[in-house]
């Protein structure tokens, strides 16, 4: 009579098509450069090509109007938009004009180039190796901070390009819109990185313990 010995059965590991693997992270580091370079060229690129084609810088200026027909109708109306055009600017104006797009610019290269080393790090298999914590915050802080720097930037640029124009007593009006977005964004990259603060500090005490 001969034994038979029977053999555990194989589990079969199922894929985890929702896991962040190699490919996703060169589509996303793809994609994240593309963005830069975007930036870069509407930010920089594009105004330098039209100061070597001598064409001037559009302003967008807004001013209250007054139209008598919707007056005496009692219809409320909005002020007026206008694209100035500041035509022969010297040197100075040019380069003071590419300013706020330079700043728009490396705040956005500085936060993919971050977040590019915390994806590293988290691909090695250490998420919170020494830095991490660091890293997002200083993603939080320029999402937070430059964006609207950059806008303040450029309304203070425009107005004093605008005040070199001879605009026929045209009552200018400051209209704002902060960068909610990139703000939002940043509050949860500070969040995420009170996350990580916590998990490292856990990774710490289990290694610790071993």
């Amino acid at each position: 009579m001969n034994d038979t010995t029977r053999r555990p059965a194989r589990r079969t590991e199922r894929k985890d098509w929702l896991a962040f693997d190699r490919s996703d992270r060169i589509g996303l580091t793809i994609l994240l450069w593309l963005v830069g370079a975007r930036t870069l060229v509407a930010s920089v690129g594009l105004p330098i090509l039209r100061w070597i084609q001598g064409e001037p810088i559009s302003l967008p200026l807004s001013s209250a109007v007054t139209v008598p027909e919707l007056d005496r109708t009692g219809v409320l109306y909005s002020p007026a938009d206008y694209a100035v055009d500041y035509s022969n600017p010297g040197a100075g104006a040019r380069i003071l004009d590419l300013l706020p797009g330079v700043l728009l610019t490396a705040v956005v290269i500085a936060c993919i180039a971050i977040f590019l080393r915390i994806m590293r790090s988290i691909s090695s298999g250490q998420p919170f190796a020494a830095g991490q914590v660091g890293r997002w915050r200083a993603i939080a802080f320029l999402l937070m901070i430059g964006p609207a720097v950059a806008l303040f930037a450029r309304m203070a640029v425009d107005g004093a390009l605008a005040s070199n124009l001879d605009l026929g007593g045209l009552d200018l009006m400051v209209s704002m819109t902060l960068p909610w977005l990139p703000m939002t964004i940043g509050l949860v990259a500070a969040l995420i990185a009170e996350a990580f603060k916590v998990g490292a500090k856990l990774s710490d005490d289990a290694d610790g313990l071993i």
